[in-house]
């Protein structure tokens, strides 16, 4: 995923624009993945300020309650 965002950090945003953060959530079987990738000295700007960034077994916890979710609202 890195490769991803130095390729659009390098190619796509204009120089305006903040530094790209990369942030993978996907749903297997029973199980989520959830990759974070950040870039080198990273000041994070967000809509919602936090203390700190989820971690990873809270981001999928969070990916498997939506996709429950998804999966009740299509029954």
């Amino acid at each position: 995923m890195q490769m991803y965002v130095n390729y659009f950090d390098r190619f796509v945003k204009t120089a305006k624009e903040n530094p790209t953060i990369g942030i993978l959530l996907c749903k297997q079987k029973n199980k989520a993945l959830v990759e974070i990738t950040l870039p080198k000295n990273a000041n994070i700007h967000a809509r919602e300020y936090q203390l700190y960034l989820p971690s990873k077994g809270e981001l999928q916890k969070k990916l498997l309650g939506w996709i429950e979710e998804q999966e009740a609202a299509n029954d």
